[in-house]
């Protein structure tokens, strides 16, 4: 081999060399940076590289970030019956559901022990109001989770038409670079962080297109990025009803026009936040309103029907109201919102509690009889009207009991979904998609790729020292 040939291997060797460590040093300096993929310097076999590889394994990524979307969409879930669930609290906690109906069962039987002490009745009304203040806010806390889940949709759907944006300007920027000979790895990392954001999102699919650019499918089939990018639609209602339903009365999604559904399975979106938010606003809002719905509805005909309270005419509302109306045998949806208590107990006075809450008090001051009857209407075992609520017998507590157990069922289920998602995903992101950095072994690189500088160096100098001779002889 000539000194020439020699003398340009060796430089071509230090250019490998020093952009070999260009490469390992941003490995160690970017480890633990979101999206960052570990790179590798390529080559032909020579000393001539050919590029930098990003060390992706396509299939982990994918199974990462399916396992991301479906945690994503247990913890939604998870939130509202949690939520849901300390509201109404355990039997033994202050203010809990059946804390207040035990309080006014103790003081509807201590005010029958006394039916002419104005304290005791006081007290009877006033457990009576906090219990429907404790429904009415548990019904109103249904209601705002249901509005709240209707804006998350809008700004989940708005940052979601945001990040397929993005993802498609950053094809454009790839391809770019890509054929000017160009190291596009930082944009493919920040893409990457994109879909992995898109994929919590809606599932998603990714495909490779030519020049480093990719392309998005839901598992719905819907084209979200390719050339260019779609755009979802959804119209948010400012004020959400509990009578409302979708599609009479709500929004899907749609692209151009076709309509994809909510996010529900076979839908075009299906899965991640985006279908959990639907879930919470179109089954499990609903479902727990319709069970509060239920257990106020069972309460309030307790107390209006005529053995409850022979004082009252056909038609008059009892101690429990629907805003002021009587309480039918199919209430609007969202009753539990409306519960009242009767306005007579404000304007006659406590007393109305032991004469009945009839236009004609039927009872004496020195009687106790409607007081036992107002407790022997909680105490009744009975079949509730509704049967999300169960179709067995029971007493009001009982029926109190069966509410939170159904909601605190909710949550053990939210739970569990979370935690066995949770650990599959963290397991998937502990692995990096396969290009996690080793520090140590990217050091150990580091140092073999000094120790070949060096040689290509000192071949140079020796390659020198010889055509110096060569030129003295």
């Amino acid at each position: 081999m000539s000194l020439t040939a020699s003398l340009n291997m060796a430089i071509a060797g230090l250019t490998l060399q020093s952009k070999r460590a260009a490469v390992l040093s941003s490995n160690v300096a970017s480890a633990d940076v979101p999206g960052y993929a570990r790179r590798e310097l390529s080559s032909d076999g020579t000393v001539r590289s050919v590029g930098v590889v990003r060390g992706i394994d396509l299939g982990l990524q994918q199974m990462r970030r399916d396992a991301s979307s479906d945690t994503a969409k247990a913890s939604v879930a998870q939130g509202f019956a949690a939520n849901l669930d300390e509201l109404i609290g355990d039997p033994d906690q202050t203010g809990s559901l059946q804390s207040l109906l035990a309080k006014l069962d103790a003081a509807m039987t201590v005010a029958a022990s006394d039916p002419t002490a104005p304290t005791t009745l006081i007290a009877a009304a006033d457990a009576a109001a906090n219990l429907v203040d404790g429904i009415t806010g548990l019904a109103e806390s249904v209601t705002q989770a249901r509005q709240k889940a209707e804006d998350d949709i809008a700004s989940t759907v708005a940052q979601l038409n945001s990040d397929l944006s993005q993802v498609a300007h950053l094809n454009v920027d790839i391809r770019r670079m890509e054929a000017l000979g160009q190291d596009p790895s930082d944009l493919e990392d920040r893409r990457a962080v994109l879909v992995d954001h898109i994929a919590e999102t809606v599932p998603v699919r990714q495909m490779q297109r030519d020049n480093g650019a990719i392309a998005l499918i839901s598992k719905g089939g819907v084209i979200l990025v390719d050339s260019s990018a779609a755009e979802v639609d959804f119209t948010a209602r400012p004020a959400i009803e509990p009578g409302f339903t979708y599609p009479a009365d709500l929004s899907g999604l749609s692209v151009k026009g076709l309509d994809l559904g909510t996010g529900q399975p076979g839908d075009g979106l299906a899965g991640g936040t985006l279908g959990a938010l639907f879930t919470l606003r179109d089954e499990a809002a609903p479902q727990a309103m319709a069970r509060l719905d239920a257990f106020a509805q069972d309460l309030a005909t307790r107390f209006q029907e005529a053995t409850t309270d022979p004082s009252l005419a056909a038609g008059e509302p009892g101690l429990f109201t629907d805003a002021g109306a009587t309480v039918g045998a199919a209430p609007v949806p969202g009753l539990a919102g409306r519960l009242s208590l009767n306005d007579l107990i404000a304007t006659d006075g406590p007393e109305r509690l032991r004469q009945g809450l009839g236009s004609n008090p039927g009872e004496p001051v020195t009687s106790n009889a409607q007081l036992l009857r107002f407790s022997d209407a909680m105490a009744a075992r009975r079949v509730p009207a509704s049967a999300v609520l169960g179709d067995a017998p029971t007493d009001l507590s009982g029926l109190g009991g069966r509410l939170r157990s159904a909601i605190a069922l909710e949550r053990l289920r939210a739970d569990d979904a979370v935690e066995s998602t949770r650990v599959a995903t963290d397991r998937l992101v502990a692995l990096r998609d396969g290009a996690a950095v080793d520090i140590d072994t990217e050091m150990q690189r580091l140092l073999q790729v000094e120790q070949a500088y060096a040689a290509n160096a000192r071949l140079i100098q020796a390659v020198g020292q010889m055509m110096d001779r060569i030129t003295e002889i």
